[in-house]
């Protein structure tokens, strides 16, 4: 399962946060994507929110985002969260716009 919201600011973020943690949500679940890439490590730390890592995109897809511009590294990030191009366009414009992407990706981990 998959949430995502927009925030507008760093104190709109932590109370988007706050809402994924009640719904369900655990911390290490919850992903930042802004476009200042420092801003939004300071944010993912204050926050003990999920830092994003090559478990996530792979160590092929992070070598590749060395090279490429922040953009095309926030896409790259978005599509291994599992949003479409679409969608991944979409936030990239709110990002563009000075704005926090929040997502929250719960596995579909079953357990038996």
């Amino acid at each position: 399962m998959k949430h995502i919201q927009v925030a507008e600011n760093q104190e709109e973020a932590v109370c988007v946060i706050r809402s994924f943690l009640k719904k369900g949500f655990i911390s290490k679940e919850i992903y930042l994507l802004a476009y200042d890439k420092e801003w939004a490590q300071h944010l993912t730390e204050a926050t003990h929110t999920k830092k994003y890592r090559m478990a996530e995109q792979g160590i092929f897809e992070t070598a590749v985002n060395m090279l490429l511009s922040r953009e095309d590294e926030l896409l790259s990030k978005m599509a291994s969260l599992g949003l479409s191009n679409r969608e991944a366009n979409r936030y990239i414009e709110e990002i563009r716009q000075g704005h926090v992407v929040v997502v929250g990706a719960q596995s579909q981990f079953i357990p038996y």
